[in-house]
């Protein structure tokens, strides 16, 4: 099988296909610097001695995002192709801090250089997710978000048994000079990412408008919901089996539970994509853990921990390829590396909260599942009943509403005198319409291209004229 074939088989026929390699070495880098640090953080020490290591590790995790947002985000978008640059940064910077690491790992050196790891693997992530819509047709973000989470499993998994291979032969600073080696192939590759073509400048207007939409917002809250009880359980469930005197075997295998769980969700997402819009996956995806957590509660030991983990694992999995997709085609137009960075400074927030409650208060066993049952489950039902209430009222006019919404704000841009935000706005109003059925696709293709010259040549009788037009296809009679 030649790579192009292995690229589609894996991929499809798509401009994504170049992120295979990229990903996989991304991913196996991060299984092999996770098993380095996890033997030292908890497996090693007791309860009381595990929780100080891991309330500093929990702020290392954090940290990173006080950079992440206000300052990688808005540099990507500053860059001409700065999504593929901040992706071989990431994964060079690795490179060379997980090989320094390696000869400081028991040292109070590892805190500092762990953080700095962290953060340029946040930024690999904020990167990736902006990059990809810029590859992918808007019809199969899901279907490709799914795949590259598989395809970082896989290597994950290999990442981890490679780890453990090493681990057993040597120490764990050899182990860190392998995801050293890892990472560096993963630059190599990253070089080979397409330049992005075709796109129209972001604007602050239509950016704001498409983040702060409802799908986008209700989209948010149940992903950090699910961050959150992913972090809580995971030091719950550790907590709780170490305490009553498991061995590190049975810790791991909640892990592994979860990690299985996770990569039959990029299976399932795509199929029940087909189906199903996102929102509706979040629902049930906020609904399955929140059931087992409820069973486990009644009866708590290895299985139904393992149950809990694997629920996670899944929910977690479809839930991220929903959320993606929500938020790359309700915010095509949104400044990519500032939006992705503040949402996942929001995931990850949700994860260190979760975690912070497990560790801090040590619930017994069966309170922390029922807080993930009543919480989960709050959530999901109210998400459910708000999506019924809009299919009983829905008769068109919450499709409708977006477009012509849009539409009010460039005209009034173009009155103030910023005629090419003015352009950008057009553009995403009749976008939005096209996406109901509203617009007949030949039609949207010819409207961008009027848009974007109007907004190339800056002369106001184009503009005026590329405005009225939009005005006529969105208030025409269906």
């Amino acid at each position: 099988m030649t790579v192009r074939s292995l690229r589609r088989t894996m991929l499809g026929d798509s401009g994504a296909a170049s992120l295979i390699p990229v990903q996989a070495f991304h991913s196996a880098g991060e299984a092999m610097f996770a098993l380095s640090l996890v033997g030292s953080l908890f497996f090693n020490v007791s309860v009381d001695a595990a929780r100080p290591r891991i309330l500093l590790y929990l702020a290392l995790t954090m940290a990173p995002f006080a950079v992440l947002a206000p300052l990688i985000g808005p540099f990507i978008d500053r860059r001409h192709n700065g999504h593929r640059a901040i992706m071989v940064i990431s994964l060079g910077g690795r490179a060379v801090v997980a090989i320094l690491l390696a000869s400081q790992l028991k040292t109070l050196l590892l805190y500092p250089e762990a953080f700095v790891l962290v953060v340029l693997a946040k930024t690999y992530v904020v990167g990736r997710n902006a990059l990809v819509p810029s590859l992918v047709e808007r019809d199969h973000l899901v279907v490709v978000n799914s795949r590259l989470a598989r395809i970082g499993a896989v290597a994950g998994l290999v990442g981890g048994l490679a780890g453990l291979a090493v681990l057993r032969l040597s120490d764990a600073p050899w182990v860190l000079r392998g995801a050293g080696a890892v990472y560096a192939l993963g630059a190599l590759t990253a070089l080979k990412i397409p330049r992005p073509t075709g796109e129209v400048p972001a604007s602050a207007i239509v950016e704001d408008t498409e983040m702060h939409g409802p799908g986008v917002q209700s989209a948010t809250v149940a992903m950090v919901a699910l961050r959150m009880a992913t972090g809580l359980a995971v030091f719950h469930i550790g907590f709780a089996l170490k305490t009553s005197g498991a061995p590190a075997w049975e810790i791991a295998s909640v892990g592994v539970a979860g990690a299985i769980g996770g990569f039959g969700g990029t299976y399932l997402a795509p199929i029940l994509r087909a189906r199903y819009d996102e929102q509706l996956m979040l629902t049930a995806s906020l609904f399955l853990p929140s059931a087992v957590a409820g069973l486990a509660s009644l009866r708590f030991h290895q299985v139904t921990a393992m149950a809990v983990g694997a629920a996670l694992g899944l929910a977690g999995s479809v839930g991220r390829r929903a959320f993606d997709g929500v938020v790359q085609t309700e915010a095509p137009h949104a400044r990519r590396g500032r939006a992705y960075a503040g949402l996942e400074t929001r995931l990850e927030l949700g994860w260190v909260v979760g975690a912070l409650v497990a560790v801090l208060t040590r619930a017994p066993n069966w309170l922390g599942l029922v807080m993930l049952f009543v919480g989960l489950g709050a959530l999901a039902a109210d998400r459910l009943m708000s999506q019924l209430a809009a299919l009983r009222v829905q008769a068109g006019t919450s499709s409708a509403t977006l477009p012509l919404r849009l539409l009010e704000t460039a005209e009034a841009v173009a009155a103030r005198g910023d005629r090419q935000q003015a352009m950008l706005v057009a553009i995403a109003a009749v976008e939005a319409a096209a996406g109901t059925g509203s617009i007949e696709p030949i039609e949207l293709t010819e409207f961008q291209r009027i848009g974007r010259s109007a907004a190339a040549e800056n002369d106001p009788d184009t503009e005026a004229e590329t405005l009225r037009l939009a005005h006529e296809l969105l208030t025409r009679p269906a």
